[in-house]
């Protein structure tokens, strides 16, 4: 059997096994999308209610008491920020009002039945003609300009946030590699001739290799956990600020002046500077005694947060 017939008969039975999934499928993806896309506006709806000055201070506390846990993530919105943050909200509702207009639409194709046999249209299909039938669903109902201006914005606000934190990232491995270069020499010349002592002569050859190894290791955790320390203060000082500022709206709007102390303005004061500054210390100890982790039961309540991190973390390390 030539190559191309290979080809083609491996192609023929992979599009065969694709038929045979292919109503469940687009019923699970028909099902499920309508229940996300309701989830997210609901979440925003829920999050456009909030009092701003409460809201303002709760993400502060986040940022205050957990921000070195997720580098990656707050870097990522600090990006977003100067990449397009407002053409990246826009680009997201474009994206998702053209989803439910085809859901819309595809739950109204599954009981269209033009014969009147009594059964719908899509039960009679087979499953190649139902991929048919639902790709020129989507054809003719999506905004094709629409859609990708908006594909065309989300890429633009990723690329601006993957190179900003692909320098972040580099830049570690940077200092990872000079904290191995310093201490590679002392390690071949102290440790690994002591090792060959002790170690039977047949594996004396591993010796070198797994020093080398190890001493890799620590370095790169060495560099990381001074990268946590770092993204650890300056997330407190942001966060602890964040919520005094956002403290000193809520105490003027509600009208608490304890005795004169509070002022209605936060540009007349440093008062919000100085308390940050005591927030930002307990904040950054928390972290440090937390060892840069999240304890419970706060892991539950911000493990969307941690899902992000590591996908974002996932994918600067792919970034060439």
């Amino acid at each position: 059997m030539s190559t191309t017939e290979k080809s083609t008969r491996s192609a023929s039975e992979t599009f065969k096994k694709i038929e045979g999934h292919a109503k469940p499928i687009i019923a699970f993806i028909t099902s499920l999308t309508p229940v996300v896309i309701t989830y997210c506006q609901k979440a925003h709806g829920i999050y456009k209610t909030l009092p701003e000055d409460q809201l303002q201070f709760l993400i502060g506390a986040i940022i205050c008491f957990f921000g070195g846990v997720y580098p990656a993530l707050f870097a990522a919105i600090e990006a977003a920020k100067h990449g397009g943050l407002t053409t990246l909200k826009a680009a997201l509702k474009d994206l998702a009002d053209e989803a439910s207009e085809i859901i819309e639409a595809s739950k109204k194709d599954d009981k269209a039945d033009d014969d009147k046999d009594g059964t719908s249209d899509v039960a009679q299909l087979d499953a190649k003609a139902l991929l048919v039938r639902k790709a020129n669903l989507v054809a003719t109902k999506m905004n094709p300009q629409k859609v990708n201006n908006a594909l065309a914005s989300l890429y633009k606000v990723w690329l601006a946030v993957m190179a900003v934190l692909a320098i972040k990232f580099a830049r570690t491995v940077a200092f990872a590699e000079s904290i191995c270069l310093f201490i590679r020499k002392p390690t071949r010349r102290v440790i690994v001739p002591n090792l060959l002592k002790v170690c039977p002569e047949p594996y004396h050859k591993w010796v070198p290799i797994l020093s080398d190894w190890i001493t890799k290791l620590f370095a790169v955790s060495v560099a990381f956990y001074i990268t946590s320390i770092i993204a650890a203060f300056t997330s407190a000082l942001i966060g602890g600020l964040m919520m005094t500022r956002a403290f000193l709206k809520i105490a003027s709007k509600q009208g608490w002046t304890l005795g004169g102390l509070m002022p209605t303005n936060e540009k007349d004061t440093m008062l919000d500077e100085i308390v940050s500054y005591v927030i930002a210390f307990l904040g950054f100890s928390f972290q440090w005694k937390m060892n840069f982790d999240v304890p419970f039961p706060f892991s539950l309540l911000l493990f969307p947060i941690e899902l992000a991190e590591q996908f974002i973390r996932w994918s600067v390390s792919k970034v060439d």
